[in-house]
């Protein structure tokens, strides 16, 4: 009999398998279906417990794949990064499981005959079906041995139980994302991913394959292409696994064909096929891979997706900015776009704190008197633009009630400044002996300890000099495939990169735990939760239009929780509807308030006020809301959009009929009924609905209209 670890908490039940020769693997993977008392005697005697040995002693599933130069596979595999001979290696030494705060942490202790250990680490939070996943390996022998890829995550189990096998009831959402077209989800059936039986259950096949379906995050736009996350739905069971990787940089996700009809899923950073990943371990140095995150309900895409935000409140930094969801008001998008002055400045700082706005946030264009996208880097501003220095005006924001603050782009230098070419190479991201060069601009190079100290002196004399108290912190480059100085790949260089940039910002917030930091990269091309757990808001897209935008409005808050997903109010007409469907496309979100307010009307104007005061008092339950998607992600083809947020017995619904001017929308609430239906934004209703037998009809009074909706459930 075979040992096993079994641990059955937050609705979850994880069983690892210890084989006879010492590999691990993880077999299940799954709701919990134990009780509390089982899951208790367990937790007294884990690693005593016995299984059942596997059905084919042969075949493997390590808990942790490993690819290692000079080392074999273990069968044909294609592409698939699940078969490194070297994962066998590794053989269990013993684990510990430690409370921890919020839940608790287990550590399984692995170690190869050459003295090389990885600690896997799995962390489980109070209340929440999905866990923490990352390892450490640990070069403690005498040899070098050079690393291809390390898993973050691996599952080779997914979708296994039931009669069908996963290539019979298995979708998968591939998480689309790109410059102004962010969050836009595609559902498949996983066998039209080219995951068929085809190689599997024919007469006289292998029973696996050498197909994969990937999606990857190839530079230092994490989410540029795609999330890097993704949900993945077992049909015949209605169990719904959900799973992120927490990179800032390149990370890679991989289904893959195993053995014995399984299906595989792995999770990682970098790798050699991919990103041209490669790590020397040589004796004494030690390599902690990108964390990723797996989970699984059951239940649909709703309830995975709000397992996923719960996961994501418990893992980030606490910080008072989420709890409080602090309006912010941004003079950029559909406003000065980068022309500030003082005199400009001060008007919409007027109009801002009579709407409400509780930040105010000065963005790109301040340091230079003319054009100055590839002059930044010095962060001091332009006399000329204002003569009484960027402290008068933040002193006058203050003087209307509201924390003033800045754009940066930290990590760039203008390639035309004279400061950035008084500087070593060694500063900036380099490759073939030259600086890399992306749109007119420098990358810096955080692993350089000179970088990193002068990056944290200007934001020290920013908050000094002129009591700033909130940054937008852009990205607007890629570095391409990174640095080669000093280090054995360019992908290591930029994980190194990646890793000091989060010290930084870890550095910044015990120097100033209020200090509040938007994430921006050309909207949302840098929307991860390496990024995520560290600062309380994120730029969700550019998109200028306010109609494209509620399609982005409508699926976001799939990558990133409601508090923290900054949403643009940017009305650029004086139009009662516009203005309304602007304000619905934030107010379930952070609304990011801006637009030509110099132009709107006193009617407009108020319904902006309308809309900030009604954030004001529903804020509380966004910040605990768990999101929900009555009629599934939207898409551009859906001329009815909705998105809904839970908080306990009270539900808020933003209706969207971008395409159409009526909308039936099914709710149904689990064990409630729906009590009341009422519009609370606009007040004056402008519409007429109804709640009959589960749905809600809603007729508005045009196309391209919204609407605001609070149920009460009993």
């Amino acid at each position: 009999m075979l040992r096993k670890i079994a641990i059955c908490e937050n609705g979850i039940d994880v069983t690892f398998r210890i084989r006879e020769d010492g590999i691990v693997e993880l077999e299940r993977f799954a709701p919990a279906e134990m009780t509390e008392e089982t899951a208790a005697d367990q937790a007294e005697n884990l690693a005593g417990d016995e299984m059942e040995p596997s059905k084919n002693p042969a075949e493997v599933y390590p808990v942790l794949e490993v690819n290692v130069t000079g080392k074999s596979t273990r069968d044909m595999h294609g592409y698939r990064h699940n078969a490194g001979s070297a994962s066998c290696d590794f053989r269990y030494q013993g684990h510990q499981i430690a409370e921890q705060a919020g839940g608790k942490e287990l550590v399984i202790d692995l170690k190869t005959d050459s003295d090389v250990w990885a600690h896997y680490h799995m962390r489980f939070y109070d209340g929440v079906p999905v866990v923490r996943v990352y390892s450490v390996l640990e070069n403690l022998g005498t040899e070098r041995h050079a690393v291809e890829y390390i898993s973050s995550f691996v599952y080779q189990n997914l979708c296994g139980e039931g009669e069908k096998p996963y290539y019979d009831k298995t979708d998968v959402w591939i998480p689309f994302n790109s410059w102004s077209c962010e969050a836009r989800w595609k559902k498949e059936d996983l066998s039209d991913l080219n995951l068929t039986g085809m190689m599997v259950d024919g007469y006289n096949n292998p029973g696996f394959g050498c197909n994969r379906f990937v999606y990857t995050g190839h530079s230092s736009w994490s989410s540029v292409e795609y999330l890097p996350m993704g949900i993945c739905r077992d049909r015949e069971r209605q169990e719904t696994y959900v799973f992120q990787v927490e990179s800032s940089g390149q990370w890679h996700i991989e289904y893959d064909s195993e053995h014995e009809r399984r299906l595989a899923l792995c999770l990682s950073g970098p790798t050699e096929q991919e990103h041209g990943w490669w790590l020397d371990l040589q004796p004494g140095r030690s390599f902690t891979t990108v964390p990723a995150a797996f989970g699984v309900v059951r239940g649909d895409l709703s309830d995975g997706i709000g397992a996923l935000t719960e996961y994501r409140r418990a893992m980030r930094r606490p910080n008072a900015d989420d709890d409080r969801c602090h309006v912010v008001f941004n003079d950029y998008m559909n406003c000065l776009f980068g022309d500030p002055t003082e005199e400009k400045e001060k008007a919409i700082i007027d109009r801002a704190a009579a709407m409400g706005c509780e930040y105010y946030c000065m963005d790109a264009g301040w340091y230079d008197k003319g054009s100055w996208w590839d002059r930044i880097g010095q962060w001091v501003e332009s006399p000329e633009r204002f003569p009484h220095g960027v402290r008068a005006l933040a002193d006058y924001a203050r003087s209307k009630g509201m924390v003033f603050g800045v754009w940066l782009e930290i990590e760039a230098m203008g390639e035309v400044s004279d400061f950035a070419k008084s500087l070593p190479d060694d500063w900036f991201v380099c490759r073939h002996g030259k600086r890399h060069v992306d749109n007119k601009r420098y990358l810096l190079d955080f692993r350089n300890p000179d970088v990193y100290q002068y990056c944290m002196d200007v934001v020290d004399r920013l908050v000094r000099d002129y009591g700033i108290g909130y940054f937008k912190v852009d990205y607007n480059e890629t570095q391409g495939l990174g640095s080669d100085l000093h280090t054995e790949s360019c992908a290591g260089a930029m994980l190194g990169h990646i890793d000091a940039l989060h010290r930084w910002y870890e550095e910044i917030f015990r120097k100033y735990p209020d200090l509040v930091i938007e994430n921006c990269g050309s909207g949302a091309q840098r929307m991860d939760y390496g990024m995520l757990r560290l600062l309380s808001l994120q730029s969700t897209s550019d998109q200028t239009d306010a109609v494209y935008n509620s399609y982005i409005a409508a699926n976001v808050a799939s990558a990133v929780t409601p508090e923290q997903a900054g949403m643009w109010v940017y009305p650029y007409e004086d139009d009662a509807e516009h203005v309304i469907y602007n304000m619905v496309n934030g107010l379930l979100l952070r609304p990011y308030m801006s637009g030509k307010v110099w132009e709107l009307g006193e009617g407009s104007l108020a319904l902006m006020k309308e809309g900030v005061a009604l954030y004001k008092q529903i804020r509380g339950d966004v910040r605990r809301g768990v999101p929900f998607w009555p009629l599934g992600f939207g898409s551009l083809h859906n001329p009815v959009l909705a998105y809904g947020l839970r908080a306990g017995d009270r539900v808020y619904l933003s209706v969207f009929t971008p395409g159409a001017d009526h909308a039936e929308i099914p709710l149904s609430f689990a064990g409630k009924s729906v009590k009341g239906v009422k519009v609370i934004y606009p007040s004056g209703e402008r519409c007429a609905y109804s709640f009959d037998q589960d749905v809600l009809r809603v007729d508005m009074p045009q196309k391209k209209a919204a609407r605001l909706f609070a149920l009460t459930l009993g």
